[in-house]
C-alpha cells in the first residue's frame, strides 16, 4: 500500500502510536474470536484483511519516513537486530502491555490464568491468531532469537510450567527504545562506558601517535581486518602488555582511526554469580548490536585468580564459567581484550595477540607537553620522571591539575599533577588500602648513617631508574623486577613507617597503607583478587604501597598437611609472581625478620634494618619531639630521660604526648616532672620497671 511523499511520521512517538493501535486491534480481534468459540460460533481461520492493510500502511509510511531522512531509534531491532515481522509483532504486543493501560487491561481479560504479564496462550492468539501456530512456539522457545538476546524474558518462576502458565515481559531496555532512550541501560551503568570515536584521546593515537610504531600499524590492521562492510567479522584481538604501557589508550584510538564506537567493559565489575553475569554479558552483546559498538574488555586478567601452576583452571570453577560466559555470550562480535594472561586461547574466535613494548621516558615526556602545553620541555621531563603514569592516568591528571589553576597566575607544578592522580587512585584503591599524609620531616627521624644512606639510596633508584634502565639499556637485561621492593625490619617504634612516609614526601608522590583485613579473605581466589587489584593501581598511578606487619602475608610458605596449607602458600606463590613483575615502589615493614619468606628477600632491592637507638640517638629524639611551638618551664634532662629509659621513637613520642596533655590539663608549661611522670607510665606500658626518680 503507497502513502503519499508529505505523509510521514513526524516522531517515534507518533510511529509508536500507530503501532500500540495495530496491536489493541488484534488483542480486540482475539477477545471477540474467542467470545465467539465459547458460543459455539466457527472461529475465525486467520486475520481479517484490515489488518494486513493497516500493517502495509504504516510499514510504507514508515519507509516514506525513513527516505525523508527521519531516524527512529526503535527501528534498531529490524535494522541491527535483524528481526522479522513475526518477531517485531509479538515485541508490540508486549511493549503494549508496558506502553498502554487499556491494552494492559484486555490483555490480563485474554489471559485465562489469574496473573499479570501475557501468557504464552494468550501471546499466540493476539500476534498470531492462533493457539498452535508453530511459529509462535519458535519464537518462545529458550534458544529463540528473542530470548538469547535478551529482548523478552519468562516473569513466571517454574521451569517446567505449562504453556498457558508461562508469562513474559519485554526488557527495559525495548521499552525505553520505545520512549526513544538510546541512553546507557541500567544494566551497564556500573561496569560499561561508550566511547566515541571523538573521545579518543589524541595526544595517544592519530597523528604524532606514543606507542610501539611497530605495533600501530599492526592493530590498525587488524581492526581494519574485522571490518567487511557493514558487518563485523567474528574475531579477538588482544593486546598485551604491562599496566602502564597504555594498551587501552592504544585500543581507543586505534578504534577512533577507523570511526568505531566502542562499549569499554570493567571486568572488575563484573558480576561474580553467573546467573547475573550472564544477564549483564547478554545486555552488553544486545547494545553492541544495537548501536553498532564493539565491546573492550578491559581488566581480564583480574577477573579471576591465577591458574594452579602447571595447569588451567579446571571445569566447574567460577573462575572458567565465568570466562566460558564471556566467550559464549560475545561470540560473533570483535572482542578487544588488555591482557591474555588468562584468557583461554584455545577457546577463543581466530585471536589475534598484539604485544606493544612500555612507553619510554620520552614518550611521556611528549605526553606531558600535548597534556599539559603550558610546561616546559625540562617542567614535562620531571613529570615523567616522577610520574611515570599511564597515558590514560596523565590525561586525567592533567585536566584537575588545569582545572586547579584555571583563571589564575599560578604556574602548575607536580603537586597540582599529584592531586590530579590522588582523585583517580583514591578511588581505585578504596576499601583495601588507605592514603596516609605525612608531616614529619627528615629532622623527625633519627636513625644511624647507615640506615639513612639505605633510604637515600632507595630514593635514588626512583629518581634515576629512567637513566639506568632507559638511557643505559640496563632495563633490557634485568628484563623482569623493574620496580623498587624495599624491607624495613627492626624493634616496634623505630622509624620504619615514618620513613616509608617521608620517601612518598620525598618523592612527591602519596603512599597507601594497605588494610590487611579487607585483603585477605577467606573465599579461595579473593585474597589474589584484592592484591591484583592493590598492585595494578599502584603501578598505574605510580603510588607507594605500604604493607605494615607484612610478615602475616609475607610469611614463610609451609609443608602442605591440609587444604589450608595449600591455598595459603598458593597466595604467597601469586605474591611472588605479582612483586616480581611489579614496576611501581612498595615497601613492607616487619618487626619479626625471621618470619619473612626467603624467596622474598631475593626479590627485594633493599633491606634496612632499624636499630634501637643508642644513647644519643635517644637524646636527639627527645629533643625533636620538643618542638618550639610547645611551652616549657625549667631544665628539662634529656640526657637522664635517654639514659634511664631505653624505648625506641614510637615510644619516645607516646611518653611526650601524654607529659604535653598532663601539662595541658594543669594548665601549665611542660616540665621535666611531666616528662618523667609521662615516661615511666610509658615504659610500664612496655612491660619495664624503672624507679620513677631521676
Amino acid at each position: 500500500m503507497g502513502v503519499p511523499a508529505s505523509e510521514v511520521f513526524a516522531s517515534q512517538r507518533e510511529l509508536v502510536e500507530a503501532e500500540l493501535e495495530l496491536t489493541r486491534g488484534r488483542i480486540r480481534f482475539a477477545l471477540a474470536d474467542r467470545e465467539q468459540g465459547a458460543r459455539g460460533d466457527r472461529r475465525t481461520a486467520g486475520w481479517p484483511r484490515d489488518f494486513a492493510d493497516g500493517e502495509a500502511y504504516v510499514a510504507a509510511k514508515l519507509r516514506a519516513s525513513r527516505s525523508a531522512g527521519a531516524q527512529f531509534s526503535i527501528c534498531l531491532l529490524r535494522e541491527r537486530l535483524g528481526l522479522g515481522d513475526h518477531e517485531l509483532r509479538l515485541l508490540w504486543v508486549l511493549l503494549a502491555h508496558e506502553l498502554c493501560a487499556v491494552a494492559r487491561g484486555l490483555l490480563r481479560e485474554l489471559n485465562t490464568e489469574n496473573c499479570a504479564d501475557p501468557t504464552t496462550d494468550t501471546l499466540r492468539l493476539v500476534a498470531f491468531a492462533s493457539r498452535d501456530d508453530a511459529e509462535a512456539s519458535r519464537l518462545l522457545a529458550p534458544n529463540s532469537p528473542l530470548v538469547l538476546q535478551g529482548l523478552i524474558e519468562r516473569t513466571d518462576t517454574d521451569a517446567t510450567a505449562s504453556d498457558h502458565r508461562k508469562t513474559w515481559k519485554v526488557a527495559r531496555r525495548i521499552v525505553a527504545l520505545a520512549n526513544d532512550d538510546t541512553s546507557m541501560d541500567p544494566e551497564l551503568f556500573r561496569i560499561a562506558t561508550v566511547v566515541r570515536p571523538d573521545d579518543a584521546n589524541l595526544g595517544i593515537g592519530g597523528e604524532g601517535i606514543e606507542g610501539d610504531p611497530e605495533c600501530w600499524p599492526v592493530l590498525l590492521g587488524a581492526l581494519s581486518g574485522s571490518i567487511d562492510g557493514e558487518n563485523r567479522v567474528a574475531r579477538t584481538v588482544i593486546v598485551q602488555a604491562p599496566r602502564g604501557t597504555g594498551r587501552r589508550s592504544l585500543l581507543r584510538a586505534a578504534a577512533a582511526h577507523h570511526g568505531i564506537e566502542l562499549l569499554e567493559i570493567d571486568l572488575r565489575r563484573l558480576a561474580a554469580a553467573p546467573l547475573q553475569a550472564r544477564s549483564q554479558l547478554v545486555a552488553i552483546a544486545r547494545d553492541c548490536r544495537l548501536f553498532d559498538r564493539i565491546p573492550l574488555l578491559r581488566d581480564l586478567d583480574a577477573l579471576v585468580a591465577p591458574a594452579p601452576t602447571g595447569g588451567e583452571h579446571p571445569v566447574g570453577r567460577p573462575e572458567a564459567d565465568l570466562l566460558d560466559l564471556i566467550i559464549q555470550e560475545l561470540d560473533g562480535l570483535l572482542v578487544l581484550a588488555t591482557t591474555a594472561s588468562v584468557i583461554p586461547g584455545n577457546r577463543l574466535h581466530r585471536p589475534q595477540i598484539i604485544e606493544p613494548r612500555p612507553l619510554t621516558g620520552q614518550q611521556r615526556v611528549r605526553l606531558w607537553m600535548r597534556a599539559l602545553p603550558m610546561v616546559s620541555a625540562e617542567e614535562a621531563d620531571l613529570l615523567a620522571t616522577m610520574y611515570p603514569v599511564a597515558p590514560a592516568l596523565i590525561d586525567a591528571a592533567a585536566t584537575v591539575a588545569r582545572a586547579q589553576v584555571h583563571g589564575m597566575t599560578t604556574a602548575i607544578d607536580p603537586r597540582h599533577v599529584r592531586v590530579g592522580l590522588r582523585t583517580v587512585l583514591d578511588g581505585r584503591l578504596a576499601g583495601l588500602a588507605n592514603r596516609i599524609e605525612i608531616s614529619q620531616d627528615r629532622d623527625s627521624l633519627v636513625l644511624p648513617a647507615e640506615q639513612r644512606d639505605a633510604i637515600d639510596e632507595l630514593i635514588v633508584r626512583v629518581l634515576r631508574r629512567r637513566t639506568v634502565y632507559e638511557t643505559w639499556g640496563l632495563g633490557s637485561h634485568v628484563g623482569r623486577g623493574l620496580g623498587v621492593a624495599a624491607l624495613f625490619s627492626g624493634p616496634p617504634g623505630t622509624g620504619k613507617t615514618m620513613a616509608a612516609g617521608l620517601i612518598a614526601k620525598e618523592l612527591e608522590t602519596d603512599i597507601y597503607q594497605v588494610d590487611m583485613s579487607k585483603v585477605s579473605s577467606k573465599w579461595i581466589g579473593e585474597t589474589e583478587k584484592n592484591l591484583a587489584a592493590l598492585f595494578d593501581a599502584a603501578e598505574a598511578g605510580h603510588a607507594i604501597l605500604l604493607f605494615d606487619e607484612a610478615d602475616s602475608l609475607f610469611g614463610k610458605r609451609t609443608e602442605v598437611r591440609s587444604s589450608n596449607d595449600r591455598h595459603a602458600n598458593q597466595e604467597t606463590n601469586f605474591l611472588l609472581q605479582r612483586l616480581e613483575a611489579f614496576r611501581g615502589v612498595c615497601i613492607l615493614t616487619t618487626n619479626n625478620d625471621a618470619g619473612i619468606d626467603e624467596a622474598f628477600r631475593r626479590r627485594l632491592s633493599l633491606h634496612v634494618h632499624f636499630p634501637m637507638p643508642d644513647l644519643q640517638e635517644r637524646i636527639q629524639i627527645w629533643r625533636t619531639m620538643l618542638r618550639v611551638s610547645v611551652p616549657v618551664q625549667g631544665k628539662l634532662d634529656f640526657a637522664a630521660l635517654a639514659a634511664r629509659y631505653e624505648m625506641s621513637g614510637g615510644y619516645i613520642r607516646n611518653a611526650v604526648l601524654r607529659a604535653a596533655f598532663f601539662a595541658a590539663d594543669a594548665e601549665s608549661a611542660v616540665t621535666n616532672q611531666h616528662l618523667v611522670r609521662a615516661a615511666q607510665l610509658e615504659y610500664q606500658a612496655m612491660g619495664r620497671i624503672m624507679p620513677s626518680t631521676l
